[in-house]
């Protein structure tokens, strides 16, 4: 029986069952509609440089400078002018030194300011990329989010698959079964629903004939339609159907003989 359907079908079978465990396994590769903003962020978060604090590009480093020396020297102009006015409006170098003093005052309270400056400066550069971090993250959730809603279809659409080849190879077994068992002949609609075609069912019903040449005697009607070549399975049958056909002839020819000899017999006794 080498080379039947159900053998070949078999082999067909393991390797469409592989092929779908491969795909279960392995999701093609699919790409979302945030990957470009992924990428974008992704890039300014590597390349982003250490931080660094640069007091002249500080904005209110440079605020809080203007302010303490517009006060400073604010300060200072009022304090040459009180000291003129008690030396008879003449400028003096005590005056002088005096206002300076006021005026260092000012730009000392800008050092001491630089710890909380700089604590500033560092904590807006954190909270940047934190921000940062943040985009990524979202965009990254969005774009899982929608490759899940992929994998779950692609999934979806594999177990369908793998149902509907396991029902149709079920259907397939048990029609290979019926027809080697016992010669049955399926309808169009059968066949369709198993997935074989009429030359398998018929090389299937061939090998039957031929392992039980009785049964072709007690179907003559279609004995006589394999002869006769009259449709699609006799003329697909060929030898087989011609060998079953004679092995049923040998066995009409063997009956007839039979009953021959023992009529004869009963007549001589009588």
């Amino acid at each position: 029986m080498s080379g039947l359907p159900e053998e070949r079908n078999t082999s067909e079978y393991a390797d469409t069952m592989e092929a779908l465990r491969r795909a279960e396994s392995a999701l093609p590769d699919y790409s979302t509609s945030y990957d470009g903003e992924i990428q974008r962020l992704y890039e300014q978060i590597v390349s982003r440089p250490a931080f660094r604090y640069d007091p002249g590009s500080d904005p209110l480093y440079r605020s809080y400078r203007d302010q303490m020396v517009s006060e400073g020297s604010r300060t200072m102009r009022d304090t040459v002018g009180q000291a003129a006015a008690l030396t008879g409006g003449y400028g003096s170098s005590y005056a002088e030194s005096v206002g300076q003093q006021q005026y260092g005052l000012y730009l000392q309270k800008l050092g001491q300011a630089m710890p909380e400056l700089y604590k500033a400066a560092f904590e807006r550069y954190s909270a940047e990329g934190d921000a940062l971090r943040a985009d990524f993250d979202m965009a990254k959730g969005l774009a899982d989010s929608e490759y899940g809603r992929r994998r779950d279809r692609f999934n979806q659409a594999a177990a369908l698959e793998k149902q509907q080849y396991e029902r149709g190879e079920k259907s397939y077994q048990k029609l290979v079964s019926l027809i080697s068992e016992s010669g049955y002949q399926p309808s169009d609609a059968e066949l369709r629903a198993a997935g074989m075609n009429r030359m398998q069912a018929q090389a299937l019903r061939n090998d039957y004939l031929q392992r039980n040449p009785l049964a072709l005697v007690l179907s003559g009607a279609w004995a006589a339609g394999v002869g006769g070549g009259g449709d699609d399975g006799g003329a697909y049958s060929g030898g087989s159907a011609s060998s079953a056909t004679s092995a049923g002839t040998k066995e009409q020819t063997k009956l007839a003989a039979n009953q021959k000899g023992s009529g004869s017999g009963k007549k001589r006794r009588l």
